[in-house]
């Protein structure tokens, strides 16, 4: 693993503002972001192409760069997978936002999980429909220079949890120019996988990105404050030759309040990594 890999998710920051999220990035000596772009810091519905633009300047001007914008997809009603077709359209328009968005940064990533169905739905039809709105979100993001990187997630009622089932659904898709596989660390413990999984999944070629956060499994915590084999999926990662972005999503409200701490923390966690294994 090098330095240049590891990203600082803006997740740990929503009771701040961009501002200062950024400006904290930059005591912290952090180059790399991943943009969480919901409110308060980039509301699709609340920012035209002219603000986010002026965002993507005020990023760029303190020397920073975005790996990935990662609309906020389940707090808000987004669901690709929908069985109403308004719902459907209205979630694909939203993440077309988002490519338009990570083009506008300079952001070679945008991450979309899988669509949802309730329990008196059929999850077969939720599948379908998943697929045929991961084909035109990949074609559209194919044509901006964009790579979508397609997160499982744990909710039963997700049509895709588990590595091979994120594999079976993105061949089906079949679009891996802009289209690829990736891993939350604390979502995919909780169903026994870990990174070698998605990686024997996937292979280096077809897997674009990492969350990488400590947990019981769940809590999405500093690596080291959880129970999981924070040091040993670094290992699995540096194995096979992984050099893509390690990012780190860390989410729990123990941080809110003093979010820099906690990065320091995470970042601290790398740097001993490094230290004893290059």
């Amino acid at each position: 693993m090098k330095r240049e890999q590891i990203s600082v998710g803006s997740y740990t920051y929503p009771y701040h503002s961009l501002d200062f999220f950024l400006d904290s990035m930059q005591r912290l000596g952090v180059q790399k972001i991943e943009l969480w772009a919901a409110e308060p810091h980039l509301y699709f519905a609340d920012c035209n192409y002219y603000e986010s633009a002026q965002i993507a300047q005020k990023i760029a001007a303190r020397g920073i760069e975005v790996c990935c914008v990662t609309p906020e997809q389940c707090m808000y009603p987004i669901n690709i997978g929908a069985r109403s077709r308004d719902t459907r359209r209205r979630s694909v328009d939203f993440f077309r936002r988002a490519v338009d968005v990570a083009q506008q940064m300079s952001a070679p990533k945008v991450l979309v999980t899988s669509g949802h169905h309730n329990y008196d739905d059929s999850a077969q039809d939720c599948w379908n429909w998943c697929v045929e709105s991961l084909g035109e979100l990949a074609d559209y993001a194919a044509r901006r220079g964009v790579c979508l990187v397609f997160e499982p997630l744990v909710r039963p009622v997700d049509v895709v949890t588990r590595a091979e089932q994120a594999r079976r659904m993105l061949d089906e898709v079949d679009r891996y120019d802009s289209l690829k596989g990736m891993i939350d660390v604390d979502e995919s413990a909780r169903f026994g996988q870990s990174p070698a999984d998605f990686l024997r999944a996937f292979g280096l070629e077809r897997f674009g990105h990492v969350h990488f956060i400590d947990g019981m499994p769940g809590g999405h915590l500093v690596p080291g404050e959880g129970a999981l084999p924070m040091t040993r999926y670094l290992e699995e990662l540096d194995q096979a030759g992984y050099t893509g972005d390690i990012s780190l999503e860390i989410m729990n409200e123990r941080y809110y309040a003093q979010p820099e701490q906690a990065i320091q923390k995470a970042l601290d966690f790398f740097e001993e990594y490094l230290n004893t294994h290059n």
